[in-house]
């Protein structure tokens, strides 16, 4: 019973989600980013992730002064470093602290599927850093102890053709796209890479494709961030702080 319980209700978060969208995209005749954002994290993220995680938007920096570009969702984990700058529509973000981002697309299409792979690139080799001669680089600290963050993007329509096709999709994805984990477009597929190969869950009734990416994103988010803090909490002393004020 509890199992169906929450089952349904998180379809009915999912749904009050979408229906929501569609009411202001056919008050207004278009849907902003911004709007789609702002729903995304009030009625979907809010209510699974765990309390130890914030949301928040912005930049992500590293201790070299290396950033990342704006980025829409940016998840957090506030028992590492907290954000350096949050006031109103501006974020900085310490790229340790930092478990996963998700860009927000009103429409997805390759297009914009291109351009968040690129800001995933630089977000995940240039901010997160480098492993150089076995050695992290100052700003590739988090790479050596557990890795970058998640990265993922989600559009509210749209579509990539070659993604509608499983065979064809996953080829394409193999080729062309390294540094996103996780790619939903919602009534249509949700394409997720995992143990390095990437799979397709196509739209349902009850939004499996979008309960597809939810469910990956919070269970990876909650695995990434224990191990990361782990990482930090067993490795020698380091100044996490200094590395960014002094």
């Amino acid at each position: 019973m509890s199992e169906n319980l929450i089952k349904k209700y998180s379809t009915s978060v999912i749904k009050d989600f979408i229906e929501r969208a569609n009411d202001l995209k056919e008050l207004k005749h278009k849907l902003t980013k911004g709007e789609l954002k702002e729903l995304f994290i009030s009625r979907v993220l809010k209510s699974f992730l765990p309390s130890q995680f914030d949301i928040g938007s912005g930049i992500v920096v590293n201790g070299v002064a290396e950033q990342s570009r704006q980025t829409d969702i940016i998840i957090y984990d506030n028992r590492i470093l907290p954000p350096f700058i949050r006031e109103q529509n501006i974020g900085v973000y310490p790229i340790h602290s930092v478990i996963a981002t998700v860009e927000m697309k009103t429409e997805l299409h390759k297009k914009e599927l291109v351009e968040a792979e690129d800001a995933a690139k630089t977000l995940r080799e240039e901010v997160t850093g480098r492993i150089v001669d076995g050695h992290p680089t100052p700003g590739g600290l988090t790479v050596a102890l557990c890795g970058p963050p998640l990265c993922a993007v989600f559009g509210f329509e749209g579509g990539v053709r070659v993604l509608n096709k499983p065979i064809d999709g996953k080829a394409f994805l193999e080729k062309d796209i390294e540094h996103l984990k996780l790619i939903c477009i919602t009534g249509k597929y949700c394409w997720a890479k995992v143990n390095k190969k990437w799979s397709q869950e196509v739209h349902t009734e009850t939004y499996a494709e979008v309960k597809r990416f939810i469910a990956l994103l919070v269970d990876n988010i909650r695995h990434d961030a224990q191990k990361r803090f782990k990482s930090l909490v067993d490795h020698q002393h380091w100044d996490w702080l200094s590395m960014y004020i002094r």
